[in-house]
This record gives C-alpha cells, structure tokens and sequence, in this order.
C-alpha cells in the first residue's frame, strides 16, 4: 500500500505542479497584503502625506494599553481631523454603537455609558431580527453573553484584523487550486491509460483505488497547512504579530459579537473550520471524479458547483444560506457571518450555533459522499469496467 501511494503521489503532485502552487498561493498572499497595506496610506494634493509605515507605528505607539471608555473617546471627541487608521478605527467603531453619531456629537453622559449602549443595541438587534424569532430564554442567554464583555482593549492588532478578515477571499481560492491539482485522482486520460492499466494488473484495483483516496486526503491536508503558513507569513510580516491577544470586538466588523474570544482564537477556529469545509471539498473531488471518470468532464461539473455557490453568495437570500448554501464550502470560509450573525438551528428541541451545525453537518455529508465513492468504486470492480 505504501508503495501505491508513493506512486500515486509522484504522479498527482509532480515536483512542477507543486512550485506552481507556491507560486500561486505566495502571489495572492502578496497581493493580498500589498493591498491591505496601501489602504493604510494618506495621500494628499502632493502625494502620500501618512505613509502605511508611519500609520502603523503611530498605532502601535498611541494605543499601547488603551481600553474603549469615557479616556479613550474623549480623544477623539477633540480632534477635528482624524488622519491615522487608529483615530479612524475608534471613530468607526463609536458611530457603530451611537447609531451612526460621531464623537464629536456625542454628550458626556452618553460617552459615560459606551458599553449600556452596546448591550442595548444588541438587545435591539435580537428583537428586532427579521428572519429568526428567539425565545425568551435563547434572547436571555445572548444577553448574558454580552454582559461578559463589559471591558474592551482597544490595543494594537492591525495585523490580525487583517488577516481574520482576508482569509475569507483566500480560503476558497486555496481550495480551488487544490482541487484543480487532485483532479487526475480518478479521472482518466487516453495519454496515462497504458500506466493505469499497469498498476492495476500488478497492485490490484481495490489497493490502487483505496492508495488513491488516501493520497487525496495526504495530499490535500498538506498543501492546506503549506497555504495557511504561507498566507500568515506574508500577511503578518509587515503589520507584525503584536495583538493576538485582543477581542475580536475591538473592530467595527465584529463589534458586536457575542464571541468572547481574541484574534489569535479567531484565526485558530477559521482554520478550523476551513478544514472541515475542505474535507468536504475533498470528498465532492472525489465523488465527481469516480462517476465522472474523465478529467474535462469532471472539471466541467467542478467549475459549475463553484459558480453555484458564488451565484448564491451574490444574491444574498437567506433561505438559500439557512438551509443550503451555509453547509458549502464558499459560506462556510465566509468566515465573519459565524460571529457577528447569531443566527441559530433547532435540531430536535436543542438551539445550535451556526458555526457548530454547519461544522456538523457539512462533516455527515462529507462523509456520506466518501462512503459513495467506495461504493461507486466497489461496483465498478465487479462489473469490470475498468
């Protein structure tokens, strides 16, 4: 068995389709932060008066120990203009709990009572949910987890803010890359028919078949964890690693999540989670490529689902998400809607999260499509098609 997969790995992952794939992965991740760096820099009539090394070092010098309060807003209650991505940041995150008043507009008994106000707009926001009705005690126990963050460090963590926020755009493209890479798995080709037939006459079908599906997952979970390094190494190099530690409510996009958890959990729980998704993603691979058989027509009915789902990310209908797109692999590395949605499952009187139904069931139809496959594979042995 081991020598099968040795083979099959030398004939999937050749030492040119791997380069390619650094190459892909180390451009997006480059781009990706060169980006996320320029929307650091102040341009002005003469060219870039803030550059994005002065604005980060102006972050990492003023917010060193800071928390949000009555201290913290007050300086920005007096400045007029606000320049730096701290400044602004703050100011941002202040119009998203005042109901979009600035600091400047703000009294002082409002600036007081910064965190009453976030609890009273997140209890306005259960209540007023147009597409989910909590029960009382599901609305209690939102409630009482927001009570737990009565206390927010407003420190430096620019770099995990990005880093959170980009993986949902390079998740996906890593799974399409790596799927793009597995599709000679099953699928066949007049050019590699002759080596086909030659290692099932000497291995045997089903030791080549089950080589195969083990290089899939080999394959596949390596070249995960190679992306995911790759990406957090270039993206943190320039904003550096300071700030892992800070909640994830220190942002305005997750402001007002109930997820007591730091940057550093975060990144932890989205690799995570995209994971589950790409064991998913795996399993489809494999269950296209063992019906399909050839390698165009599989990649045609791959390129479809994908184009599926991005249709379906674009309209943005919540039926569609709740009950179908939301165990996909494009929602399910749309990472931010887990902690900022609340949006929850009844599964036989139990109330789930998103994050832990999605996890659970985007696992059962994994699994249900492996267990196909092995089917499909099984008939095919003793009808001899192969």
């Amino acid at each position: 068995m081991i020598e099968i997969i040795k083979i099959e790995g030398k004939r999937i992952l050749s030492k040119e389709k791997f380069l390619l794939f650094l190459t892909i992965v180390f451009l997006f991740s480059a781009c990706s932060t060169y980006l996320s760096l320029q929307s650091y820099e102040v341009p002005d009539m003469d060219g870039i008066a803030v550059t994005w090394q002065e604005n980060l070092a102006h972050a990492k010098k003023n917010l060193r120990g800071k928390t949000i309060g009555r201290e913290l807003i007050d300086v920005v209650r007096q400045q007029e203009n606000l320049i730096y991505a701290d400044e602004n940041s703050l100011s941002e995150v202040i119009r998203l709990n005042y109901g979009g008043k600035s600091a400047q507009e703000l009294t002082d008994e409002e600036a007081s009572s910064f965190y009453q106000t976030r609890l009273s707009r997140i209890r306005a926001m259960l209540e007023e949910n147009q597409y989910i009705q909590y029960t009382p005690e599901e609305e209690e126990y939102f409630l009482q987890r927001a009570k737990e963050l009565s206390d927010i460090p407003f420190d430096y963590a620019e770099g995990w803010k990005r880093l959170n926020e980009d993986m949902g755009t390079f998740v996906p493209l890593l799974f399409i890359v790596i799927s793009v890479l597995l599709l000679p798995l099953f699928g066949t080709d007049p050019k590699v028919s002759m080596n086909e037939l030659y290692r099932s006459s000497r291995y045997g079908k089903k030791p080549l078949d089950t080589a195969r599906i083990l290089m899939a997952f080999i394959v596949g979970t390596a070249l995960y964890a190679l992306g995911m390094i790759v990406f957090f190494a270039i993206k943190m190099i320039p904003f550096g690693l300071y700030g892992g530690n800070q909640y994830i409510q220190s942002t305005a996009t997750t402001f007002f999540s109930l997820y007591k958890i730091t940057y550093l959990q975060q990144y932890f729980i989205n690799v995570a989670i995209g994971f589950v998704a790409f064991l998913f993603v795996i399993c489809l691979l494999l269950f296209i490529t063992a019906v399909m058989e050839k390698i165009m027509s599989s990649a045609v009915v791959l390129a479809f689902f994908w184009i599926t789902l991005l249709l379906f990310d674009q309209m943005y209908l919540w039926q569609v998400n709740h009950y179908f797109a939301n165990f996909m692999p494009l929602r399910m590395t749309s990472f931010t809607h887990y902690y900022v949605g609340n949006e929850i499952y009844r599964i036989f009187g139990c109330t789930l999260s998103c994050m832990a139904w999605s996890i659970l069931l985007s696992s059962l139809l994994a699994g249900s499509l492996l267990l196909t496959v092995l089917g499909v594979e099984k008939v095919k042995r003793k009808r001899g098609l192969y």
